[in-house]
């Protein structure tokens, strides 16, 4: 089992890179509520989810992708 610290450490990092995600979403114009909610939805879903926000608010598909790649590996390293 991981010491506190590292679980802190591992949550102040998820956080940063979600927050980050948001921002970039933030940016496009989305509303911090829509720009939550994408961010969770893709998190969750996938791919595919993530193509279809990508569509649904004319965002760059790359530029998720990527974004949200990072988010994902500091998702994965929390539950570690």
């Amino acid at each position: 089992m991981k010491s506190e610290k590292e679980l802190d450490i591992a949550r102040t990092e998820f956080i940063k890179s979600f927050n980050f995600v948001v921002g970039a979403l933030r940016m496009n114009g989305l509303s911090r509520k829509v720009a939550v909610g994408l961010a969770l939805m893709t998190l969750i879903g996938g791919r595919a989810s993530i193509r279809n926000a990508s569509i649904t608010f004319k965002l760059n598909y790359a530029n998720l992708l990527k974004t949200l790649e990072n988010l994902e590996n500091t998702w994965r390293d929390l539950k570690r």
